[in-house]
């Protein structure tokens, strides 16, 4: 093991075996070089203790702004509901309800687990590691039966040959996995091997410097003596009587508790601040600014994870942000997921018939009452246009119960010219027209 990260060569005349539940390894004879900064992020993966400021995803979500993000792009799209459909040409949307995948990505994927804690899991692990994965459990025909989170294991994905195999290690064993028996959920591109990019990798620095500004703050308020300076006498001072006037001065007022409580000093000590307001707003804009860069890295609409303080947070202006972000910022990573779940739980036949699995993300639209009550109305053709959806159907959208009118079920076309309803009066019922005056001369 040691020599193959010294890079120390093999020996002459043996032959070089391959992995087989692991990715090849870097060619033999490669040195690591302690001195580049690379090679040291890679020291520091494999060996975590030579630091404490490591970013893992336990770690990264103690920041605040990192859970709020991750919290709602998971949570917004893992609560979303999934559909198994097929598109047909002229036949419109069909609801597959009957599919065997429909039940697992609606209810129930896993015995311990209901499809939305299944989906938001996954997902949260995907937008701090880049990479999620999930096992598929068929039966012996080879049909769907389960989805089972990886949650506490790892997977690495291969090249073995011309196919893509997975290397899954949990409980301190290793196995191998074919690809079409692996869900790869990925969180951002792919330009690099066959993972995603990492955010903790990415921007994990952003990342320590926001931690890093929490636990300064949090000695400034527990340990600080407000405001912090020093203590000066006249003349020369021991160290033992620099040590007790040190300890009496954290003991009476050190703390949140003291930090307001006047102190006196005698034998004519002075005491000399060094800690200034324009430091102390410097400490608060710096850990809004982290706030700003980590919304900024996942593409999330700082308003949305309670930063407000250069918009309304109410109006017109947030609903247009909000809805661009419904647009630009989860579309993407909606139809990464959907081509994931297309790809591994239909056959290929069933994909070219149309059907695809999708998440419904019109239920987004549904917190704007009139919004949706106007999309309503002009949907059943209250415009006099004619009607692409029935009364019948608004009330299954809406969740009430089924009308009991026999119109309410067909769609509203409207009158044409030719009809009885629109039939011109008699030549003799005409109205008189209107009289235009187009120039002077008419006048005349």
């Amino acid at each position: 093991m040691f020599k193959n990260w010294f890079g120390a060569k093999p020996a002459a005349g043996t032959a070089r075996v391959e992995p087989v539940l692991a990715a090849p390894q870097e060619a033999a004879g490669k040195v690591v070089n302690l001195q580049s900064s690379a090679s040291f992020e890679e020291w520091s993966e494999q060996f975590s203790f030579l630091g404490t400021g490591m970013v893992n995803r336990d770690t990264a979500m103690k920041l605040t702004a990192v859970f709020g993000c991750v919290s709602l792009l998971a949570g917004t799209i893992g609560t979303m509901p999934v559909r198994v459909i097929r598109k047909g040409k002229g036949k419109g949307t069909e609801i597959l309800t009957d599919h065997p995948v429909h039940a697992l990505v609606n209810l129930d994927p896993h015995d311990f687990w209901s499809a939305e804690v299944f989906f938001e899991g996954l997902f949260a692990l995907t937008f701090l590691e880049g990479n999620a994965y999930a096992e598929i459990e068929r039966n012996r025909r080879g049909e769907v039966t389960g989805l089972r989170p990886i949650f506490d294991g790892t997977a690495r994905p291969f090249r073995r040959g011309r196919d893509v195999a997975y290397a899954l290690t949990e409980d301190g064993g290793t196995v191998g996995r074919e690809q079409a028996d692996l869900l790869h959920f990925r969180g951002s591109a792919t330009i690099r091997g066959l993972e995603a990019l990492s955010p903790l990798k990415c921007f994990g620095r952003s990342i320590g410097i926001g931690l890093d500004g929490d636990e300064y703050a949090s000695r400034f308020y527990k340990q600080g003596v407000n405001p912090p300076g020093y203590i000066s006498f006249d003349g020369k001072v021991s160290e033992e009587i620099a040590n007790e006037v040190r300890e009496y001065w954290h003991r009476k007022f050190g703390g949140v508790q003291n930090s307001h409580i006047p102190a006196v000093l005698s034998e004519g000590g002075k005491f000399t601040s060094l800690l200034t307001d324009p430091e102390t707003a410097q400490l608060f804009q710096s850990r809004s600014f982290q706030v700003l860069d980590v919304a900024r890295a996942y593409g999330v609409p700082p308003h949305l994870i309670g930063m407000t303080e250069k918009s309304t947070s109410w109006g017109t202006g947030i609903n247009a942000q909000t809805a661009q972000f419904y647009i630009t910022g989860l579309r993407k990573h909606i139809k990464r997921f959907e081509a994931e779940l297309s790809r591994k739980l239909l056959t290929p036949e069933e994909r070219l018939d149309g059907v695809q699995i999708k998440f419904n993300i019109d239920a987004l639209l549904r917190a704007d009452l009139a919004a949706r009550y106007e999309a309503h109305k002009i949907a059943v053709g209250g415009t006099q246009h004619p009607g692409w959806m029935t009364v019948a159907q608004i009330c299954e959208l809406e969740g009430l119960p089924a009308p009991d009118d026999p119109d309410a079920y067909k769609l509203y076309r409207p009158a044409s010219k030719g009809s009885e309803d629109s039939k011109e009066p008699a030549p003799g019922n005409q109205p008189p027209s209107p009289m235009f005056k187009t120039s002077r001369e008419d006048e005349e």
